[in-house]
């Protein structure tokens, strides 16, 4: 007996993967989300940036092949910015800052 499929729609394949945004967007854009709903008028401590990242990363990328694992969080960190920890940035601003990169990606 032969397994019948249906047809891929190639329209509706295209459609979505030009307007879901990349894992290393969501990365970026799931990091701002959680710095903004904790105190977002705190200055953000880099340890504190650190384990968030590191948090979104597990939930986001979860039950993903190493490989792509290795490739978005490549790619989220190249557009990644600066933290201005000497100047006190807040929360809120760095997820801003977190956002405006994302939408590059």
């Amino acid at each position: 007996m032969t397994e019948r499929t249906e047809p891929v729609d190639m329209d509706a394949l295209l459609a979505r993967i030009l307007t879901e945004p990349t894992r290393a967007a969501r990365l970026l854009t799931e990091t701002a989300a959680r710095l903004e709903a904790d105190h977002p008028f705190l200055v953000l401590p880099r340890v504190e940036l650190n384990r968030i990242a590191r948090d979104v990363a597990r939930d986001v990328l979860a039950g993903l092949p190493p490989v792509v694992v290795d490739e978005a969080n490549q790619r989220a960190r190249a557009v990644c910015p600066q933290l201005r920890d000497h100047e006190g940035e807040t929360k809120g601003e760095y997820a801003l800052r977190l956002r405006d990169a994302a939408r590059g990606l």
